[in-house]
């Protein structure tokens, strides 16, 4: 006879492991490219880290001053830091993207934006989000000097397994009751 503390330790680490297996960004590759004006200008693969950003992009604005960009992917969550110097603010002009795409074994059901920071004009428009790639539209949005933020969080869609072990667990337990 199995005992219940038995049965949902196996469910949980199962679970734990189905789960693990499915939405690991930290510790796998993404690619992360600039695109303007329909040309990729910087395209770079790198492994996700709970400590440091994956990318980084400088460059000196037609208008003059500084530039930066960085994009920290953690395990729910996205963020664009952008760090303006030199000029009261600055616009992007043409079209302009950062394109996140994400390892292939993550899925992902949405991006949603919450919260922005002295960056005016970005809404949940400007996210694009479709079979593991996102697109950030950062052109036609104003960045203020001194830097901004822009942060996003996504969640998971249930792994098959993890959703049957679920209920197999709920099963358990309900025979486990009536017993």
């Amino acid at each position: 006879m199995v005992s219940f503390p038995r049965a949902m330790l196996v469910v949980a680490t199962s679970l734990v492991v189905t789960a693990g297996a499915q939405a690991a960004i930290v510790g796998s590759v993404s690619n992360f490219a600039w695109i303007r004006n329909g040309v990729v200008i910087d395209d770079r693969n790198a492994l996700c880290s709970a400590l440091l950003p994956e990318y980084y992009r400088a460059f000196t604005p037609e208008i003059g001053g500084y530039a930066a960009f960085s994009v920290d992917l953690n395990e729910n969550s996205l963020t664009i830091q952008s760090d303006v110097s030199g000029v009261p603010q600055l616009t992007l002009g043409g079209t302009q993207t950062l394109r996140v795409t994400l390892p292939q074994d993550v899925i992902i059901d949405s991006f949603s934006l919450v919260g922005v920071t002295s960056v005016d004009g970005f809404t949940q428009a400007d996210l694009n989000f479709e079979n593991g790639v996102l697109l950030v539209r950062m052109n036609g949005n104003t960045f203020i000097s001194g830097g901004g933020r822009i942060d996003m969080t996504f969640s998971y869609v249930p792994a098959p397994g993890a959703m049957a072990l679920m209920g197999l667990a709920a099963g358990i337990g309900a025979r486990r009751r009536r017993a």
